[in-house]
């Protein structure tokens, strides 16, 4: 009997710390932590439907620790909030009805290359100077916004990677914001739009809660680190860090294909 208690705990511990460092580069980014905890979780033996399910539950929880964290130092502007996250939440909800529903690996393959070179931009470019939108029409810029909000939300409930993989690169480089309020941002837009994510997995009866708890108990500490060090970053490094981490994701996203997920 202590063997096992012993192995269940050290489980949960496992669990704990992969929320912990998930979480931590995520909320740095903006960009969640689905994009690590995801294929961890399925090379520990658990389905890939049940990994993105579970790993989304982590990622609602961390949004709103991370949003709480952010929200002391910046102010998030209201307009543009409710510009993305409205459709992100429609379309976040029907794009986690297609994980339970659909063969998926070709769409993954698509979104993976089109944010490939996204990501590698960010990584070479840096900061990029002013853009052209900051200075249009409140009508292009919040159609811009709305249009982002929709296919963020479609590519997490797909993914389980957060919606940050499409907000955080259009508002730096289309929408023109820092790249700290981005992050900030895009925090605060994943919670509502990782809610309905959630509600539809749930439904699905698609979440491990026996991984999910301990995951986002790990969630809660790197929501409360990661927009620390992503504030004491300098916004070129930052940018370059995203993109990386962008990367990263990115390259799960192709490899899942090829390995049969």
């Amino acid at each position: 009997m202590v063997p096992y208690v012993y192995l269940i705990n050290t489980e949960l511990a496992l669990y704990g710390v992969i929320g912990l460092l998930a979480t931590l580069l995520g909320s740095m980014s903006g960009l969640g932590g689905g994009f690590l905890s995801v294929p961890v979780l399925y090379y520990a033996g658990v389905a890939i439907q049940v990994s993105v399910a579970t790993s989304k539950f982590m990622v609602f929880i961390n949004s709103i620790v991370s949003t709480y964290r952010y929200s002391r130092r910046l102010r998030i502007p209201i307009e543009t909030f409710i510009a993305v996250v409205t459709p992100m939440m429609i379309t976040a909800y029907y794009g986690a009805y297609l994980v339970a529903v659909l063969p998926i690996n070709t769409l993954k393959v698509v979104i993976g290359l089109i944010l490939l070179v996204v990501g590698a931009r960010m990584v070479v470019q840096g900061q990029p100077e002013e853009t052209p939108i900051r200075s249009s029409s409140g009508l292009v810029y919040y159609t811009l916004s709305t249009v982002s909000g929709a296919l963020a939300g479609l590519v997490a409930g797909i993914t389980g990677l957060g919606g940050g993989i499409v907000n955080v690169p259009v508002f730096i480089y289309i929408l023109g914001l820092d790249p700290h309020l981005a992050v900030s941002l895009s925090m605060a837009c994943m919670a509502p739009s990782a809610l309905t994510s959630v509600l539809r997995h749930f439904i699905d009866g698609l979440i491990n809660w026996s991984i999910g708890i301990p995951l986002s108990i790990g969630a809660v500490i790197g929501g409360w680190i990661g927009p620390r060090v992503a504030l004491g970053t300098r916004k070129e490094k930052l940018v370059r860090i995203i993109g990386a981490i962008l990367l990263a994701a990115i390259f799960r996203m192709l490899l899942e294909p090829l390995l049969s997920l």
